[in-house]
Parts: C-alpha cells; sequence; structure tokens
C-alpha cells in the first residue's frame, strides 16, 4: 500500500523516515581548526551508536513466525480446495490449545492475477521449536490422511506450489469475533541491500502510529510488518500486512494516513519520500487483497 503518499492496502508503504545525511563538512565550516576536531569526533561517535543500535535491531529475534504454503487453485475450485483444506482444522485446534500453535487460516485472493498463486494456507507459531512440532505433527496427520492429501494436491498446480516461512518483526492486534472472515490488505515491496533497518525504522515512525491508533478505535483487527525467516526468494522482500473486519475499512485506514501524511511539514514529506524510493527496489511494489475464509487464533 501506498499510504503516505498513496496509502498495503493500498497498503501503505512504510516511508516516511529520517532525512538525508548531510556531510560532516556542513556542520564544522565555521569552527576553528580544534573545535572542528571535536565535534567531528562527537558526530563520529553518535554515528557508530546509531549504527550499532540499527544493527542490533536487524539481528533482533522476530516476535513470532508464520509458515505459508501457496497455492494456484483453477477458476472455480477454491471453495472446494479450502473445504478439503479445513480437514486440518482439528489437528491445528488441539495444536493452539497445547501452545504449540498461535492462530491459523486459510486466505483466498480477491484480485485474480494471471498465473499467480491464488490461495494460502497459513500457521503462526512463537519459534523455531514449535515450527519443528508442527512439521511432525502435519507429517503424521498426512500419512494418515493420504487420500485428502491425494485430492487436495490433484486440485492445485504442483509447479506454482511455494511455502515460506515468514517472520513478523512489528505488529500489534485486538481479538477477532468468532468466525471473522477478515480482509486482508497486502503491501510488498522489495529492500534494497543493506538498507532494511532504515526501512523499519521509518516504518516505527511514520506507519506504526498510525496503524496502532486504527487498531485501539477498532478499525482493524491486526496489522504486521514480516519479512523471510528462511530465505527462498530473493533477499529483501517485505510485506505489511493489515487485517481489516470488511473491505470498507480500507477506506477509514487510506484517510488515516492521509490525513496524518498531510499534518507533516512540506520539507520532512519531500524528504521522507525521497528516502523511501531511494530505499526499494524500483517496480518492486505490489497491492494484493484476499480473505480469510478460515481464520482462528487462540
Amino acid at each position: 500500500m501506498d499510504y503516505f503518499t498513496d496509502p498495503r492496502y493500498t497498503l501503505k508503504k512504510p516511508r516516511r523516515g529520517r532525512g538525508e545525511s548531510r556531510p560532516l563538512a556542513a556542520y564544522t565550516n565555521n569552527f576553528e581548526e580544534d573545535a572542528s576536531s571535536t565535534m567531528t569526533k562527537r558526530l563520529f561517535a553518535v554515528l557508530i551508536v546509531l549504527c550499532a543500535g540499527i544493527t542490533v535491531s536487524a539481528q533482533q529475534a522476530p516476535k513470532y513466525l508464520t509458515s505459508v504454503a501457496l497455492f494456484k487453485v483453477p477458476p472455480g475450485q477454491e471453495s472446494a480446495f479450502v473445504e478439503k483444506g479445513k480437514g486440518f482444522a482439528p489437528l491445528l485446534d488441539k495444536l493452539i490449545t497445547d501452545g504449540v500453535v498461535n492462530a491459523y487460516g486459510i486466505d483466498v485472493d480477491i484480485l485474480h492475477v494471471p498465473g499467480e498463486n491464488n490461495i494460502a494456507f497459513w500457521v503462526e507459531v512463537p519459534d523455531f521449536a514449535a515450527m519443528d512440532k508442527l512439521d511432525k505433527a502435519e507429517e503424521e496427520f498426512e500419512k494418515q490422511h493420504a487420500d485428502l492429501m491425494q485430492e487436495l494436491r490433484a486440485m492445485a498446480d504442483p509447479a506454482t506450489h511455494h511455502d515460506l516461512i515468514v517472520g513478523t518483526h512489528e505488529s500489534n492486534a485486538r481479538s477477532a469475533p468468532a468466525g471473522s472472515m477478515p480482509v486482508d490488505d497486502f503491501d510488498m515491496v522489495r529492500v534494497k541491500p543493506g538498507r532494511m533497518s532504515e526501512f523499519r525504522e521509518l516504518f516505527r515512525k511514520y506507519d506504526q502510529p498510525v496503524l496502532d491508533k486504527l487498531v485501539a478505535d477498532e478499525v482493524i483487527y491486526a496489522y504486521e510488518l514480516d519479512t523471510e525467516a528462511v530465505h527462498t526468494m530473493e533477499p529483501g522482500m517485505v510485506w505489511i500486512i493489515v487485517v481489516m473486519p470488511d473491505l470498507g475499512a480500507k477506506d477509514k485506514v487510506e484517510a488515516a494516513f492521509l490525513a496524518a501524511y498531510k499534518s507533516l511539514p512540506a520539507g520532512e514529506r519531500e524528504m521522507t519520500d525521497k528516502l523511501y524510493y531511494d530505499m526499494i527496489v524500483p517496480g518492486s511494489h505490489r497491492d494484493q487483497l484476499s480473505v480469510s475464509v478460515v481464520f482462528k487464533t487462540k
């Protein structure tokens, strides 16, 4: 989304953040040699501390992990595929009770994109230890339900099937009513090598406060910023996901981001726009909308 200028959703792309760096000479030209040297040393010290903080932030473990299985199902067969997929529900419900699984769901894309996968099975777990327990439980389930697995495989294109493990680094959520089928608004973008920490800093400074208020005001159920925890794709992919009660909530989300963007001083808007576009791979941004036809949390 492009919120701050266009607002995942439109999904929003986190964009605003720090301004461009200034050359050290800009701070020291008006000082005598000793004063200039002292100021330069202080600035380097500050930069070292900031860089260390960013490095630590980038190395922090994700808050939780999500296993995602993507499938391409022919038009008209989505509902039948989902019904078959619900066969996993008793197992996953037990794993929620046992504390292994935090949440699970099945998402069906609203927008048809030629050649792309259109259904996602996802399971959220606390960490890799829980992921290991989930994998073993699913393997045993598949052995015991070979007919079901054969039917699922027959309905999906094996050439496009893709498994992912993503880590969530930023998030907030409120409870969704039982039986909810939320609309998921995705903003997908690829960040240039070495710029991920800056990208997340921009998100925390400009996007996260808006999203936190939308959660508090019960406009949305949740949001999260995800990256791959195990890289099966070209590095740098970021997903910003906003989970909404319905598609109509998107109007309120975009209005909130537009208001926040307009409230920034003109100079700050220009600097953050420039910085954002400098951090992302040109042409990499994509949006998507899906419906969680199955949605269960602990």
